[in-house]
């Protein structure tokens, strides 16, 4: 019964620290017509501290156009947006000129992050890399893959704008255009105590059952541990600087796509 008991709270820990963790995330309509000209979100920080959210640092920004045409996109800066109110954020101005899904993506700066630093366990520092993604629907055109040609990435079985609540969805996570192994969370924005993680199996498959309306963010992360250093792109307060050679122990792939559940 105690073992039970542990195994249940070491669950729920896990599930709280997925919900709560810094990551970034993008909003944005995921439905519009041909010719609508729309705003683009790009948000990082912690969902249960709002005041903290910010704009991301951002490698690259991109828009794919449903005939695959990548369109880098330029990234400005706000600090009040409604429904949160005074915070950072990154935004930027398309037009949907053709029918079909478009995919917006941003993939962060990587760095790399001990959770010794915090307290949050032993030492063991990791390279992330992180991409966030949502998909567009303009028009009555469709598509069944929405990649983002990064190394890792994750994609359901049907289209994200057509997901209604109580849909149970399977994902599939690939690293290299091969399945992997790789562990799972999926939580509305609204509710974190409504978190679901686990485990893919060996081919890569999940299920997420979304039984909120709303945002979702469904993400999945992908470990390599293979020791290396880093030469330092961005500083991190107290721990490295710009240039550096940073040893890490594992490089973590994560993907978080943004999921507007309906009624």
């Amino acid at each position: 019964m105690k073992t039970a008991i542990l195994v249940c709270l070491l669950l729920l820990g896990a599930a709280t620290l997925n919900a709560t963790a810094h990551n970034v995330w993008l909003e944005s309509r995921d439905q519009a017509d041909v010719g609508d000209s729309e705003r683009l979100y790009a948000l990082y920080g912690h969902l249960d501290d709002v005041t903290g959210i910010t704009a991301p640092a951002i490698e690259s920004a991109f828009l794919l156009a449903p005939d695959g045409q990548k369109m880098d996109l330029d990234m400005n800066t706000g600090d009040w947006l409604a429904g949160y109110g005074w915070i950072g954020y990154a935004y930027s101005d398309v037009t949907y000129s053709s029918p079909g899904d478009y995919l917006f993506a941003v993939a962060r700066t990587p760095s790399v992050y001990d959770p010794s630093w915090h307290g949050s366990g032993p030492s063991n520092p990791r390279l992330g890399y992180s991409v966030a993604k949502m998909v567009i629907h303009a028009g009555n055109e469709s598509q069944e893959s929405w990649d983002t040609g990064m190394p890792f990435d994750i994609n359901p079985n049907k289209a994200p704008y057509s997901i209604v609540v109580d849909d149970s969805v399977e994902f599939m996570a690939k690293y290299n255009g091969q399945a992997v192994n790789a562990t799972y969370s999926a939580f509305p924005n609204h509710n974190l105590t409504n978190v679901k993680t686990g485990s893919t199996g060996e081919d890569g498959s999940f299920a997420v059952d979304l039984n909120e309306g709303g945002l979702w963010q469904v993400s999945a992360s992908y470990d390599i541990n293979e020791p290396a250093t880093w030469t330092a792109t961005m500083e991190s307060a107290g721990h490295y600087k710009i240039g550096d050679e940073v040893p890490y122990n594992t490089t973590r792939y994560s993907t978080y796509m943004s999921v507007y559940v309906k009624k």
